[in-house]
């Protein structure tokens, strides 16, 4: 094996190289399961649901793992499995298999999501992980950007070519990390332990208890669970709105268009991101209370303004605006939310909150659906921003609670 290298340079090329790889796979991918695959609306549901049925079951498993067994080892399986699931979405448009790589997918999603978190915090400290957040947040918008424009030049080719790249450049990162990522700031369990299931339930009951212990965590797994819910309902219903309600400008093709849009939002993210970087101490409970509180106010405020729109113009200015604040909301979460974690349970903490997340989605997807058929899409979007609404108070009480500072009931 190669010499490892520094947290932060490898920190910073796994967010840049995810951003790009799911820049070139996820661009498109919603065009491409309707045009090249031929999936209807129900199938198109069905997707989304295998997805993120699958990740809430597998949440909290892979992130108990993690603390068990080792950090590094579920992030490089994560990109290993998401990388996968892209090239077999490329590889076998029909619906059987889609559904099948959903499951793959999620469980690439869950690997990643709280173990590089912990891992970062475990390696370079909590104050300085909570900077590099942000940070890797601007790296991945400009790796994001240049996988839009890729997007854009391979789709020429066929639709199906930008999957099938993101999913080599997902398994050349794993490669990466398994030559260059260090951890050495994560002690494993015992090995004896590791094979019993005693060690692997305790992580858990111990990532269960510093949850409930704290008032903190537990007003931030609401604030997850009510967000999921409000942008499940986007993430199925924005493109029905544009190109259905709406309606797209002629001189460009949809595809086109929606490549516009996104990478709008990126470059717009970008100038935007980096002066809050450098003005939001993230490692501030109150200050990230404060600012998560701005983001999800003025978010709800961009979702109604798009569901409301009365032509492209607005709608597209509203979606560019929702998707910068989109953007700025998960780094500051992520500080706040390890700030003080137990590490022997940090990934499973994480994990539990990336699980009310998507138990938001699997639970209340369904109901914007039924809302969007019965009332209409618009008023679906609308309710959904209100959803958001009441974790503007649990943000602000988490941000007042005394243990704010520290997140850390022991």
């Amino acid at each position: 094996m190669l010499k490892t290298s520094d947290p932060t340079r490898v920190y910073l090329t796994l967010s840049a190289g995810l951003s790009f790889a799911f820049a070139l796979a996820y661009t498109l991918q919603g065009l491409y399961f309707v045009t090249v695959a031929g999936l209807d609306p129900l199938q198109l549901l069905l997707i989304g649901a295998a997805l993120e049925g699958a990740a809430f079951m597998l949440e909290v498993p892979t992130g108990v793992m993690a603390d068990v067994y080792s950090r590094r080892r579920s992030v490089i399986l994560g990109c290993v499995c998401l990388g996968a699931a892209m090239l077999l979405v490329a590889a076998f448009p029909v619906f059987p298999a889609l559904l099948l790589t959903q499951i793959v997918s999620a469980a690439g999603y869950t690997f990643l999501s709280g173990a590089q978190q912990a891992w970062l915090a475990d390696e370079v400290g909590e104050d300085q992980a909570a900077h590099l957040y942000l940070l890797g947040s601007q790296y991945g918008r400009a790796a994001g950007i240049a996988g839009i424009v890729a997007t854009a030049a391979l789709a020429i080719l066929d639709l199906h070519i930008p999957i099938l790249v993101g999913g080599v450049v997902a398994l050349v990162l794993g490669l990466y990390l398994w030559l260059r990522m260090p951890e050495n700031g994560f002690s494993p369990a015992p090995r004896g332990e590791q094979q019993t299931w005693a060690a692997l339930s305790e992580t858990l009951r111990r990532g269960v208890r510093e949850v409930r212990a704290s008032c903190v965590l537990t007003l931030l797994m609401l604030t997850a669970l009510l967000y999921g819910a409000s942008s499940e309902a986007l993430d199925r219903l924005n493109d029905f709105l544009l190109v259905v309600e709406v309606g797209l400008p002629g001189g460009l093709s949809a595809a086109n268009w929606f490549i516009v849009l996104a990478l709008t939002v990126q470059v717009v993210g970008l100038g935007v991101t980096e002066p809050l970087r450098r003005r939001i101490n993230p490692a501030d409970a109150q200050a990230a209370s404060l600012a998560l509180r701005w983001v999800l106010g003025l978010s709800a405020a961009a979702l109604l303004a798009f569901a409301y729109a009365p032509g492209f113009g607005w709608a597209a200015l509203a979606l560019v605006v929702h998707g910068v604040l989109r953007g700025l909301y998960s780094p500051l979460y992520d500080a706040w939310i390890n700030r003080g974690l137990n590490p022997a349970s940090r990934a499973t903490v994480n994990s539990i909150a990336s699980q009310a997340d998507a138990l938001g989605q699997v639970t209340f997807g369904p109901v914007f659906g039924v809302l969007g058929n019965v009332l209409g899409v618009r008023s679906a979007l609308a309710l959904a921003a209100l959803v958001r609404l009441p974790a503007l108070p649990l943000l602000g009480r988490a941000g007042g609670r005394p243990d704010a500072a520290d997140a850390d009931p022991h």
